[in-house]
C-alpha cells in the first residue's frame, strides 16, 4: 500500500477503550476468553507459563505484552510463580465520514494477533495500571485520559512490532532477553546463551551490544541487582537469602558484586535508604504490620497499626469506630459503650445486632464519625480502622486507640479482643463453633454443587465487580466453605475483577449470590436491573439477592454467622 494511503488511513483511525481489569494466576491457575468481543491488549509479568492464542501455543518469560484481535481466543496459564495481568478491551475504527475502512495492509498490526516477548519497559506495565485505573473511576475526564494513554501505549507496541518484523537477528535478541529475565537466578552461561540464540558468542556480544547497550551478562547482573536491591528496600529479608534468591551460592561473593554495582555493600545499603526515610521507614512498617498480640510480664500487649497497647486492665466503656467490632464485642457477651450506625441521614445499626446495642450511643457513621459525641462519651478505649487516621491525634487525646486494618481477619480480630476483654475462651470457643459449622456445612453442600460453580457480584455505577477467595467475604464462600469458584475467577490476590455488564455471561457460574445497593439506595439501581435481566433469563442459573451493607459493611462473628445461615438457605432450599 502507498505510503501517503497508509499515512490517511492512519489519520483517519480512532482508538476507543471499552473495559479494562487485572488480576493475578497462582501456579497452575488459568485465564482463559474465547471468542473475543473487541481487540485486547494482555500484558503480564511474573513468573513463566504458556500462552495459546487460537490453538497456538508458546512459552512466555517474566514479562510480555499481547495484542488479539476480535474474535479469536487465549489461554494464559501460569506455571511458575505469580503472573500479574492486566486485560484492556478496546476497538479501533475509522473515523465517522472518512473515506477509508479500517487499514488492511498484509500484516498491519491491529488486524493480527501478535505477542511481544518480553516487555523490558517496566513504564508499560504501570501506563497499564494508570489505564484501568482511571478508566474504572467512570468519570468523563479520567475516561478521555485513558483514552489518549491507550492510543500511546498502542503507537508504542505497534512500534516495537515493526522493529521486530526486520529480521531474525533481532528475535535472537529477544530470546536471550526472554530466557535471561526467567532464568537470571540460576548459572547462566555465555556458551548456553549463544547456543539458544543458534549463533556464535561473538554475534550474540555484539547484537545484544546494539540493542540493549550492554552485553548478555552485564544485563544478567544488571536484573540481579536491580531485584536485591528491591529486597533490600522492602522486606527483611537476611542479606544470605537475598544472595541465595538472586543465585549467589557465596554471600561474600554476592555483596562484593554489589558493592562493584552501587558503590556500597548491601547491609550498608540497607540501613542509608531507612536512614533516609527514618520516619516514614518505620511508621510504614508500623501500618502494614497484621494485628497481633504477645505476652509481656505485665500481661498480654496488642500490636496494632499505630503501636502497641498493654493491656494493664480490661477496659469497661469501649468506643468503636466499625460496626464490625460492636459485633465481635456483642459476640464475647460484651456492649460498646458506643458505636458508629449505619446510614447517611438517619443512623442505625444493623438488625441483625440492633437488640444487644439498646443502650450504646450512636456515634455517627463509619465515614463520618461524630467526634464531639465520642468526647463526651468520654470511653476509656477506642477502636477504629486505617480510614480514621485523619482523626488520630484528636482520638487519642480522649483515650487510648487501637488501630486496625478493616479488612483484618475477623477470625484474628476476635482473638484480640478476646485477650483485651479477658474472653480468650470465649473467642476460642466462637471460632472452634464456625470452623465445625462450616466443614459440616462443606461437606453437605458438595454432592448438591458437584460440577456447578458459585459467584459473587455486586452491580457498581457502570460495572460488575465479581469477587475472588481474597475478598473477605469471598473467603467465606471460596475458602471457610469450599464452594466451587467459576472458572472466569483465577485464585488471585486481587479481591474482585471489574467487568462490564455485557461480560457477565462470560462468568459462567450456576449460582450467584447478588450483592444488592436496594436498601441503601431505597431502590434497584440501573445497573443491577440490566444484571438481573441479563442472568434471569437463563433457567440453569439461579440469583440470590442478599443485601451489599451487611454482606460486606458488618463483618464480625454474627454478621458472617448470617452470611452462613443465607449461604445454606439459598443452596440448600
Amino acid at each position: 500500500m502507498p505510503l501517503q494511503e497508509q499515512t490517511s488511513l492512519w489519520s483517519d483511525t480512532t482508538i476507543k477503550m471499552l473495559d479494562g481489569y487485572s488480576g493475578t494466576l497462582q501456579t497452575g491457575s488459568v485465564l482463559h476468553e474465547t471468542d473475543l468481543t473487541s481487540n485486547v491488549l494482555l500484558l503480564a509479568y511474573g513468573g513463566e507459563g504458556e500462552l495459546a492464542m487460537d490453538g497456538e501455543g508458546c512459552h512466555i518469560g517474566a514479562s510480555f505484552a499481547c495484542h488479539v484481535v476480535k474474535g479469536a481466543s487465549f489461554t494464559l496459564t501460569a506455571r511458575s510463580d505469580e503472573l500479574y495481568y492486566i486485560v484492556i478491551m478496546y476497538e479501533a475504527s475509522s473515523m465517522e465520514g472518512a473515506s477509508h475502512a479500517m487499514p488492511s495492509y498484509r500484516k498491519h498490526p491491529l488486524q493480527n494477533s501478535f505477542i511481544q516477548n518480553p516487555v523490558t519497559q517496566a513504564e508499560w506495565i504501570q501506563n497499564a495500571e494508570k489505564i484501568v485505573g482511571k478508566w474504572r473511576r467512570g468519570e468523563g475526564l479520567e475516561r478521555f485520559h485513558a483514552h489518549a494513554l491507550l492510543q500511546g501505549m498502542i503507537y508504542e507496541l505497534i512500534m516495537e512490532y515493526e522493529r521486530g518484523q526486520g529480521g531474525a537477528e533481532s528475535d535472537l535478541v529477544d530470546v536471550v532477553v526472554s530466557y535471561i529475565s526467567s532464568h537470571y537466578r540460576q548459572n547462566l552461561e555465555l556458551k548456553e546463551l549463544a547456543a539458544l540464540a543458534g549463533c556464535s558468542v561473538r554475534q550474540l556480544q555484539r547484537r545484544f551490544k546494539q540493542e540493549k547497550q550492554l552485553g548478555p551478562m552485564e544485563y544478567v547482573i544488571q536484573l540481579r541487582m536491580e531485584n536485591a536491591s528491591r529486597m533490600l528496600h522492602h522486606t527483611d529479608a537476611s542479606i544470605g537469602e537475598i544472595a541465595d534468591k538472586m543465585g549467589y551460592r557465596d554471600m561474600y561473593y554476592f555483596s562484593r558484586a554489589f558493592k562493584k554495582y552501587y558503590g556500597v555493600p548491601p547491609l550498608r545499603y540497607r540501613l542509608d535508604a531507612a536512614k533516609e526515610t527514618d520516619a516514614n521507614y518505620a511508621q510504614s512498617l508500623l501500618r502494614n504490620r497484621m494485628a497481633s498480640s504477645y505476652e509481656s510480664d505485665q500481661g498480654p500487649v496488642i500490636c496494632h497499626m499505630r503501636g502497641e497497647y498493654p493491656v494493664i486492665r480490661s477496659p469497661q466503656r469501649i468506643a468503636v469506630l466499625d460496626v464490625q467490632y460492636a459485633d465481635h464485642l456483642l459476640a464475647l457477651g460484651l456492649s460498646p459503650a458506643g458505636s458508629v450506625g449505619l446510614g447517611s441521614g438517619t443512623f442505625h445499626f444493623p438488625q441483625y445486632i440492633r437488640a444487644g446495642l439498646q443502650g450504646t450511643e450512636i456515634l455517627g457513621t463509619y465515614e463520618y464519625p461524630n467526634l464531639l459525641a465520642v468526647e463526651r462519651l468520654s470511653p476509656d478505649l477506642i477502636i477504629c480502622t486505617e480510614v480514621h487516621d485523619q482523626y488520630y491525634e484528636r482520638l487519642s487525646r480522649v483515650a487510648p486507640v487501637l488501630m486496625f486494618k478493616r479488612n483484618e481477619s475477623w477470625q484474628n480480630i476476635l482473638g484480640l479482643f478476646g485477650e483485651l476483654t479477658g474472653k480468650r475462651a470465649e473467642a476460642k470457643r466462637i471460632l472452634a463453633d464456625y470452623h465445625r459449622r462450616t466443614t459440616l456445612l462443606s461437606e453437605e453442600l458438595a454432592p448438591v454443587l458437584a460440577g456447578k460453580s458459585v459467584a459473587l457480584i455486586r452491580p457498581l455505577d457502570s460495572l460488575v465487580r465479581v469477587h475472588s477467595a481474597s475478598h473477605r467475604t469471598g473467603s467465606v464462600l471460596y475458602r471457610d466453605l469450599g464452594l466451587p469458584v467459576p472458572l472466569f475467577v483465577a485464585d488471585t490476590t486481587d479481591t474482585a475483577y471489574h467487568i462490564s455488564v455485557e461480560r457477565l455471561p462470560a462468568v459462567q457460574a450456576s449460582h450467584y449470590f447478588l450483592l444488592s445497593n436496594e436498601i441503601m439506595q431505597e431502590g434497584i439501581s440501573a445497573t443491577e436491573q440490566r444484571v438481573w435481566g441479563m442472568l434471569d433469563t437463563d433457567e440453569r442459573q439461579q440469583i440470590h439477592s442478599v443485601d451489599a451493607a451487611t454482606w460486606i459493611g458488618c463483618y464480625g462473628p454474627k454478621g458472617i454467622n448470617g452470611i452462613v445461615d443465607q449461604i445454606e438457605q439459598a443452596l440448600l432450599a
